[in-house]
C-alpha cells in the first residue's frame, strides 16, 4: 500500500500542474491596441496612393475587401461602384490610362470604432498624373471611407472621392 502512494503522488502533482498550466493558455484574448491599429490604417492608407502611383493591381487585390459589400463613389457625378469586381476593373482601367502619378496626402484623421474592428477616416490628396501625354492635377482631392479588419487586416470596404469646385 505504501509503494501505491509513492506513485499517486508524483501523479496527483503532474496531473495538477497540467491543469494549471491548461488554465493559462485560456486566458482572454488582449485588448486592441488604438495606437498600433491607426498605425495599420495609416499603412493601408499609403498602400492605396503606393498602388496608384505604380499601377499595382495586386496592393489593389490586398487592400480591398473582397466581396459585394464594397461601395466607392468617384469623383464624377455618376461614378458609382458596387462591389469588388467593378471596383478592381475600375482600377485596371485607370492604370492602362494614367502615367506618371504622383499623389501627396495631408490633413489624415482616423477614427476607430471602440472594438478597433471598423475605422473611419479623411485625408485630403494632391492627385497628380498624365493621360495622353496631358498633364493633370486634382488639388484639395477629398478621399473618405469606412475599413474594416477582417481576417487580421485592415481593408476598404467603402470610400469616397471628392473635388472641390474652384
Amino acid at each position: 500500500m505504501k509503494r501505491f502512494n509513492i506513485l499517486l503522488f508524483p501523479l496527483l502533482i503532474l496531473a495538477f500542474t497540467a491543469c494549471n498550466s491548461n488554465s493559462n493558455r485560456n486566458t482572454p484574448p488582449q485588448q486592441p491596441n488604438p495606437v498600433a491599429e491607426k498605425a495599420a490604417i495609416k499603412l493601408l492608407l499609403q498602400k492605396y496612393i503606393i498602388a496608384n502611383e505604380t499601377g499595382n493591381i495586386g496592393i489593389i487585390e490586398e487592400i480591398w475587401t473582397n466581396d459585394s459589400s464594397v461601395y466607392t463613389i468617384g469623383t464624377d457625378r455618376n461614378e458609382e461602384l458596387i462591389g469588388y469586381e467593378a471596383v478592381k476593373s475600375k482600377f485596371v482601367n485607370q492604370f492602362n490610362m494614367f502615367e506618371n502619378t504622383y499623389i501627396s496626402a495631408r490633413d489624415q484623421v482616423i477614427y476607430l470604432s471602440p472594438g478597433c474592428n471598423s475605422a473611419w477616416f479623411s485625408t485630403v490628396l494632391q492627385y497628380n498624373f498624365t493621360v495622353e501625354d496631358t498633364p493633370r492635377e486634382y488639388s484639395d482631392l477629398r478621399f473618405t471611407g469606412f475599413v474594416e479588419k477582417r481576417d487580421g487586416k485592415w481593408q476598404f470596404v467603402h470610400t469616397h472621392l471628392s473635388a472641390p469646385l474652384h
